[in-house]
């Protein structure tokens, strides 16, 4: 059975190119938005703390990505993976905001990154942002979890992990990523992939040994 996918609602993530950021209400130290990018309409998530701003993936569109951050200071850009419509505005954003760009140094990407590690903390403002390390559709891959939020780039979706290319041995790989790192956390994680809707953890979960059997 394919999990069903979320509804295309503001409860999870629904946005539209050259729209307003989506802003999730969190209850938490921290606000999150989110907007759509580029060509291939990539997920670009601003999470802001205590006047600090932490970018998820300098994909595309550097002006409507700088718009996100308004007057607060931009203290890095974090990235998912290395995949070219993931890091088309990174040098961009780099020269205007002089901020470091953190990146997991198996993937290759087009600024200089300062490395990123399995279980680090970077902390923003008022908030601990955690390092997941979860290679398979990229070996650099990596997911972000910041409370009840997890930004998991193009590791997990609703319906299925990241594209692993007809290779079993990725395929395994980012199950085992899923299994040991990321279905391990609370139901109600919300999953802010890189690509499309939200889900949550409890969503999905139900569905693995499916996605096993399938291969993909």
């Amino acid at each position: 059975m394919e999990t069903p996918h979320p509804p295309a609602t503001p409860e999870f993530g629904s946005v539209t190119r050259n729209a307003a950021p989506h802003v999730y209400p969190s209850g938490a130290s921290f606000e999150v938005r989110k907007i759509t990018v580029g060509a291939y309409d990539n997920n670009v998530y601003a999470l802001r703390s205590g006047g600090q701003v932490l970018i998820v993936d300098g994909a595309d569109e550097p002006d409507r990505i700088a718009a996100m951050a308004g007057d607060d200071e931009v203290v890095g850009i974090v990235q998912t993976h290395g995949h070219f419509d993931h890091v088309q505005a990174l040098a961009s954003l780099v020269e205007r905001f002089r901020c470091p760009v953190r990146a997991h140094p198996a993937d290759p990407m087009p600024v200089t990154t300062v490395p990123l590690s399995h279980g680090e903390t970077i902390r923003v403002g008022e908030t601990d942002v955690t390092v997941l390390h979860t290679p398979g559709h990229t070996p650099g891959s990596v997911c972000f979890l910041a409370g009840s939020f997890l930004f998991s780039g193009d590791t997990l979706f609703p319906g299925g992990p990241g594209n692993t290319r007809g290779n079993p041995a990725a395929f395994a790989q980012i199950m085992q990523q899923l299994d040991e790192h990321l279905f391990t956390l609370p139901d109600d994680t919300r999953v802010c992939p890189g690509h499309g809707l939200d889900t949550t953890i409890g969503r999905e979960r139900p569905h693995v040994e499916v996605w096993r059997e399938r291969g993909w």
